[in-house]
């Protein structure tokens, strides 16, 4: 029964990060043009755009995104459904300690909740309200996050790239939340270096999921 829920966490955490790509590049090449920083920019720019400015159904140049920001919105949901999964499939690389692996998967549980409702609120519709609930998503998830980067450097055998990956990933999302959340507060303008960091913690969680997918699916 384990082995089979090992199983199909793997698949679906495979699958979902697969489904996630094709819909964000779908939804980054039908995105008409605009950043925080210049809304004449034409088409989508990989560093300079957040990741939920693909959802704003008129971009920030202005032209209409019906359809790709329907996509967008639909590739963020499917990578958070595929992080339940992921929440519970990391403790099983380290399964020595199970306190830890049990607070992993609640607070991942919590965090993957909270993302949802971060996904139907888009900054266009909801503003301030966005930026909050990203706040209260991040910080469950950063934690979970946190404790699976302990339990992996512990328990994780050797070369340990699940651990390596998961502290890259949650080093780079510290600092662009602290960023973010800075500006926010502030009520400033912030910088590019927001999205880039934010798609560098985009990439390297896409790598730590389908590690820990390979690692946790094999059997002991």
């Amino acid at each position: 029964m384990v082995a089979r829920q090992a199983r199909f966490d793997a698949v679906a955490i495979v699958c979902g990060v697969a489904a996630f790509a094709a819909l964000e590049i779908a939804a980054m090449a039908l995105y008409p043009g605009g950043t925080w920083w210049d809304a004449t920019a034409r088409g989508h720019r990989f560093w300079e755009n957040y990741l939920c400015d693909l959802e704003w159904r008129v971009a920030l140049n202005g032209q209409p995104n019906p359809v790709g920001s329907r996509l967008a919105q639909a590739a963020l949901l499917v990578l958070v459904l595929a992080l339940a999964p992921f929440w519970r499939a990391v403790p099983r690389l380290f399964a020595s300690d199970a306190r830890s692996g049990g607070a992993v998967r609640a607070l991942g549980l919590v965090s993957v909740a909270a993302t949802v409702a971060v996904v139907f609120m888009p900054s266009e519709r909801f503003g301030a309200l966005h930026g909050a609930m990203v706040m209260v998503a991040t910080v469950p998830g950063l934690a979970a996050a946190g404790l699976a980067v302990r339990g992996l450097l512990a328990g994780e055998p050797r070369p340990r790239l699940a651990a390596t990956i998961g502290a890259s990933m949650l080093a780079v999302a510290v600092v662009d939340f602290v960023l973010y959340v800075s500006h926010l507060v502030g009520h400033r303008e912030g910088t590019p270096l927001v999205p880039t960091l934010e798609k560098v913690a985009l990439l390297l969680l896409l790598a730590w999921m389908v590690v820990v997918a390979r690692r946790a699916s094999r059997p002991g």
